[in-house]
């Protein structure tokens, strides 16, 4: 991890932290505070399921992009490879035969 992504972690504990207190503190009665912090808890899950799942997808093609891009320079490769064979060949058995 680099130092900005250590710095936006610690600043998104942070802030969730501040909130917390802030609605720890805050004067309403202990059942409505839970019930908010509940609600808030449960948007912030889905909220992270929901960018984890989009991860997940862009990560999956990302792959498919790779995996293709690795398959079309294997083939060039080899076809490169069957072409130079193909000319030493040619020229081995033109040395022979002569």
């Amino acid at each position: 991890m680099n130092k900005n992504q250590k710095f936006l972690i610690g600043s998104i504990g942070a802030l969730l932290t501040g909130i917390a207190i802030g609605l720890l503190v805050a004067p309403k009665n202990g059942k409505d505070t839970r019930k908010l912090i509940k609600h808030r808890a449960n948007d912030l899950g889905g909220n992270a399921k929901d960018k984890y799942e989009k991860s997940l997808e862009e990560l999956s093609v990302l792959a498919d992009k790779l995996k293709e891009g690795f398959l079309k320079n294997v083939s060039t490769v080899k076809d490169k490879a069957g072409a130079v064979a193909d000319n030493v060949n040619d020229k081995v058995r033109g040395v022979v035969n002569h």
